[in-house]
C-alpha cells in the first residue's frame, strides 16, 4: 500500500487538515421564497407554537407548501427544515410540492377511510367520486375526520360534509362550496349567563365526584371519541 495512502487514513477527521465543502451543507434559503413568507406572515408572532398555522395560512394562500417556502418559514421561524417538515407531512389536508412538481388543483375532495366512514360506505363512495369531475377538482382518501357519528364524512376544501353522498358532494363542488359555514351562537358571556360550565364549577366545587361523571358519560351513548367509533 502506498505510503501516501497510509498517511491519509492517519488523519484524523477533527484534525483540520482536511478541506471542507465549499458551499453551505443543506437546503439553501431562496430570497423570494423568503420574501414572500416573510409578506405573508406580516406582524404575527413567529413562535413555534404557532407552526402549523402558520402552515394554514401558507397552504390557503400558495394552494400548497411548496418545498421552498417550508424553508424560508423556518429560516423566520428558526427552526429546523426537519421540524417543519415533520408537521406538514404528518397532517393529510397539507399538499407539498418538491421542485419540479406541479401543485394540486384548486379544489380536493377527501373521503375518510377511519373503520367508521368504511362501515357506513365511504369505499364505494371514493369510488363512485372518482372520474366525477373535470379538471381542478381531486379525489382522495384521508384518514379520520373525527366525524364517526356522521359518517360517511368528506371534505371539500375546509367544509366538512356529514352523511356524505355522491349527489350531495357533486352539487357542492359545483358550486363552489370549500369553507364552512360559521352558525350563529353565544358569546361566552351570554353562554355563563344561561347557565353555561355550571356543571363545571359544580364539580370544581367538589359537588359532585369523579365517579359520577364518568358513569354519567358511560351512558350517554357518545360515539367516535376513539377515532373509530367506539362507545
Amino acid at each position: 500500500m502506498p505510503a501516501s495512502i497510509i498517511h491519509d487514513r492517519r488523519v484524523h477527521p477533527g484534525a483540520g487538515r482536511r478541506r471542507g465543502l465549499d458551499h453551505p451543507k443543506g437546503r439553501q434559503v431562496e430570497a423570494a421564497a423568503l420574501a414572500e413568507v416573510g409578506q405573508l406572515l406580516g406582524s404575527r408572532e413567529r413562535r413555534r407554537d404557532l407552526l402549523i398555522e402558520h402552515l394554514h395560512l401558507m397552504q390557503d394562500h400558495f394552494g400548497c407548501l411548496h418545498a421552498r417556502h417550508l424553508a424560508a418559514l423556518a429560516e423566520e421561524m428558526r427552526l429546523a427544515l426537519v421540524e417543519v417538515y415533520e408537521v406538514a407531512s404528518f397532517y393529510a389536508h397539507f399538499d407539498i410540492v418538491m421542485d419540479g412538481e406541479a401543485p394540486p388543483p384548486p379544489v380536493t375532495v377527501r373521503v375518510c377511510d377511519s373503520l367508521s366512514c368504511e362501515l357506513a360506505g365511504a369505499a364505494r363512495l371514493l369510488s363512485d367520486l372518482q372520474g366525477r369531475f373535470a379538471d381542478g377538482v381531486r379525489v382522495v382518501r384521508a384518514p379520520c375526520m373525527g366525524g364517526c357519528d356522521k359518517a360517511p364524512v368528506a371534505a371539500i376544501g375546509h367544509a366538512l360534509f356529514a352523511h356524505a353522498t355522491l349527489d350531495g358532494i357533486a352539487a357542492a363542488v359545483a358550486v363552489g362550496k370549500t369553507h364552512p359555514e360559521i352558525p350563529a351562537y353565544a358569546g361566552f358571556e351570554a353562554y355563563c349567563t344561561a347557565g353555561g360550565y355550571r356543571l363545571l364549577r359544580s364539580c370544581r366545587a367538589g359537588e359532585r365526584h369523579p365517579e359520577q361523571v364518568i358513569e354519567t358519560l358511560e351512558h350517554s351513548g357518545l360515539r367516535g371519541l376513539g377515532g373509530a367509533g367506539f362507545p
